[in-house]
This record gives structure tokens, C-alpha cells and sequence, in this order.
């Protein structure tokens, strides 16, 4: 039989190890409690004995309590909970356990717990930005869309009080420290940028809207040539532009946009005409 390989870590990957974001690693060997001793989170797993209770041995601790040869199980962590946990829910897994519930029942407990929870979180949020959009009434076919107003952390948090998560979820605990450090995270910047997007794309989508529902032909009667042409090239840019992004728009819009083009390019001088067909 072939000898089992040997792992050998050294002071450099250790280094490395400690530097990289995002890296879970599992070792046997106390040494790395006191190696990785600046790591945010540690678990020590052992044989647990459950009881009708949650047992002693699971429960969070802080990690300045953890201690090198320490051979406790338990979770250490430096995170600072924002919110108490769920006594009903620990009841309910440890109850399945107990019955022997399987495993993907309990599964689905627990992603439900946590699929009501985060839309506890971020309901509030898409709330306050739908309270962003501009009216539609304010898109009009002659001027540019308006945008939606920017975000305002002290105004969403004065919001809670009326419209806060507490009324869909029985949690308690400091919500207000927890949307505080979501804004702070990577994560809120994505979800941010993602849903002004969707909305600067629908203020793009009524204002194509507007534009094809006006009266353009009759708009161009009293204007000029140079008037009537920036407005060809505009609409041509918007129209472009808007088949480029896949712009989701109401059935027939963009060809209802470009017959209206046409028609106010045939409305010009025949020695025109060519020049803007050209381009």
C-alpha cells in the first residue's frame, strides 16, 4: 500500500493563507489556532451530545475567549450580531433532529427562515427606492428623461420607524446598526447600482413611449431644417441606442420610432434626404 501523502504548509504559504480574502481552511493541528489567531471566525468540531436544549458546546463565543490548546467545539467569532436569534427556529431544527427529520426537510426550514428573513431586510429597501422614481407624468417627449433621485442613507433610516422590517418579522435586535453595515459592504453597492439601472432603463422605456404617442410630424411644421434634423439625429441615437442595451419596451415601439423618423426625413428637402439616409 502506498504511503498516505503528506501536506506540508510552509511559513510562506502560511503568509499567503493569512493575506487572501474569502478562504476557508480546515486543519487538525492546534498550532494554527495561535497561527491564525487574527482570523474573524474559527470553528471547532468535536462530538456533540444533544440535548432537549441547545447544547452548551455550539454556542457563539467571542473569539477573544478562544485559547491555543483550547479542545472545546464552538463557534469563535469577532463579528458582532445585530440580531437575537431565532429561540423558535433552534427549538424547531434540534426537535427534527431529535425525531430524526431528514435532512433536506430541515434544509428546507432553514432556507425558508432565511428567505423571509432577507426579504424582511430588503423589502424596506426596495420600498424607499420606488419612492426615488420620478413621477411618470414628469416624462415628456420634449425633454430628456428625468433621473432618479440619489439615494439618501439618513432618509431611508428615518423611514424605518413607519416602514422598517419589524413588520414583517418577529426578530428583534438592532436593525438599524444592520443596515448600516450592509451600506458599508460591497454588497449594497451591487444591489444599488443594479437597481438604478433597472430604473433609469424604465424612465428610458416611457420616454420612447411618450415619444411615439406625440404629434412629431406636427411639432416639425413651424421648426427649422437645422431644429428638424438635430431632432432626427437625437431620435436616431435613442433608437439605436435602445435596440443596443435590448431596452424592454411595449410591442412596436421601435417600429413605430423608426417609421416616425422616416416619415420626418421625407419631410425635408429632397436635396436633404440623402444626406441623413446616408447616415
Amino acid at each position: 500500500m502506498p504511503a498516505e501523502p503528506h501536506i506540508w504548509i510552509s511559513s510562506v504559504t502560511i503568509s499567503r493563507i493569512t493575506l487572501s480574502p474569502n478562504v476557508v481552511l480546515g486543519v487538525t493541528n492546534p498550532f494554527f489556532i495561535k497561527t491564525f489567531q487574527n482570523w474573524p471566525h474559527i470553528v471547532r468540531l468535536g462530538e456533540l451530545k444533544m440535548a432537549g436544549d441547545l447544547p452548551k458546546q455550539v454556542k457563539v463565543k467571542k473569539l477573544s475567549k478562544l485559547k491555543t490548546l483550547d479542545t472545546k467545539p464552538g463557534i469563535y467569532t469577532a463579528y458582532k450580531t445585530f440580531l437575537h436569534k431565532d429561540k423558535i427556529l433552534i427549538k424547531r431544527l434540534l426537535k427534527g433532529i431529535q425525531r430524526k427529520r431528514p435532512s433536506e426537510a430541515q434544509s428546507a426550514i432553514l432556507r425558508r427562515h432565511l428567505l423571509e428573513l432577507t426579504q424582511s431586510f430588503i423589502i424596506p429597501l426596495e420600498r424607499y427606492m420606488a419612492s426615488l422614481m420620478p413621477l411618470q407624468r414628469s416624462v415628456t417627449p420634449w425633454k430628456t428623461p428625468p433621473q432618479v433621485r440619489p439615494f439618501n442613507q439618513d432618509e431611508f433610516m428615518s423611514t424605518l420607524d413607519h416602514a422598517g422590517p419589524q413588520l414583517t418579522s418577529m426578530l428583534r435586535g438592532d436593525w438599524m446598526g444592520l443596515y448600516r453595515k450592509f451600506f458599508r459592504s460591497p454588497n449594497f453597492d451591487s444591489w444599488y447600482r443594479q437597481r438604478h439601472r433597472e430604473m433609469t432603463e424604465k424612465l428610458e422605456s416611457l420616454h420612447l413611449e411618450t415619444i411615439c404617442d406625440a404629434d412629431l410630424l406636427g411639432w416639425t411644421k413651424d421648426k427649422s431644417e437645422v431644429e428638424i434634423v438635430d431632432l432626427i439625429l437625437k431620435l436616431r441615437e435613442k433608437l439605436i441606442k435602445a435596440r443596443r442595451q435590448q431596452l424592454q419596451v411595449k410591442d412596436g415601439v421601435l417600429e413605430k420610432l423608426d417609421f416616425l423618423i422616416n416619415s420626418i426625413v421625407r419631410s425635408l428637402p429632397e436635396d436633404l434626404q440623402p444626406v441623413l439616409n446616408a447616415h
